[in-house]
């Protein structure tokens, strides 16, 4: 067996609801392939043996796709609690135990959305814990995605040293990737730039808030937007500026749903 193979069949695994649909879909063909053979008992043994295989074929390839198919719809649905809902504690709930039932890249990014609940719970040793210390070696997307992840986490919790490493090895990434992999490259830009202002914001350097506003304005998932008024708001309160503070930390409280995002804003007043 592939190791892709290996990954589709642990990914339908992982969720409930994939793994009693394809259960009972290649139960169906079993049974099927049983009343074959009642009704072609009077055949040559070749005919029923032929159509049984066939049958059993069809079975196995109808349950993967329909298994694979409901994995996937699950794993976006329980990803809609922690990006759409924001309420990262009923993620954990469901999803705390499936990256441990994938193989492969898809266990490996797996982790990557279950650290992302911890951290927007505020477990932020948690989320590091579940990423682990190393970084992939071979895989640049990978390399940087958990790069991504990391100086994230480091950054909430305030440890600039840590976090300027893995921002060290995402710039690294990018910079291998731009005449190879340009889209991937400028996938990960956003996030370098973003976590290069927060780490000046913490460290006392000058901030960009113009490209953070500009930053904001643009981006597509509520997460991001939190992560950006966060930013935002830490400069204005180091900085003095009570205006910019207020507006930061407004959009928090109304828009950070049950994350720690909107628990660190009410702890600023």
């Amino acid at each position: 067996m592939e190791t892709n193979e290996k990954e589709e069949i642990s990914l339908i695994y992982a969720f409930k609801r994939s793994r009693i649909a394809s259960a009972l879909v290649f139960a169906a063909s079993v049974l099927v392939t049983v009343l074959i053979w009642v009704r072609d008992r009077e055949y040559p043994v070749y005919i029923p043996l032929i159509a049984s295989v066939l049958m059993l074929a069809i079975g196995c390839l109808a349950a993967r796709l329909l298994g694979n198919v409901l994995a996937s719809m699950e794993n976006t649905r329980y990803l809609g609690y922690l990006h759409m809902e924001l309420d990262p504690k009923k993620f954990l709930e469901y999803y705390r135990e499936v990256p441990g039932r994938m193989k492969g890249h898809s266990a490996a990014v797996a982790k990557t959305y279950l650290a992302d609940g911890y951290w927007a719970d505020g477990q932020f040793e948690k989320a590091v814990e579940t990423v682990g210390p190393s970084l992939p070696e071979t895989d640049p997307a990978l390399r940087g995605l958990y790069a991504t992840k990391l100086a994230a986490y480091f950054l909430a919790m305030e440890n600039t040293e840590e976090a300027a490493k893995v921002v060290a090895v995402l710039e690294e990434v990018i910079d291998g990737c731009r005449l190879k992999k340009p889209d991937l490259a400028r996938n990960f830009q956003e996030s370098l730039t973003l976590y290069r202002q927060q780490e000046n914001c913490l460290t006392g350097e000058t901030v960009d808030t113009s490209w953070l506003e500009d930053a904001f304005a643009s981006a597509q998932y509520n997460i991001r937007r939190l992560e950006i008024q966060k930013v935002l708001a830490m400069t204005a309160l180091r900085d003095g500026n009570r205006k910019e503070k207020e507006k930061a930390l407004s959009y928090l409280r109304k828009n950070g749903g049950k994350t720690d995002f909107k628990r660190w804003a009410d702890r600023k007043g």
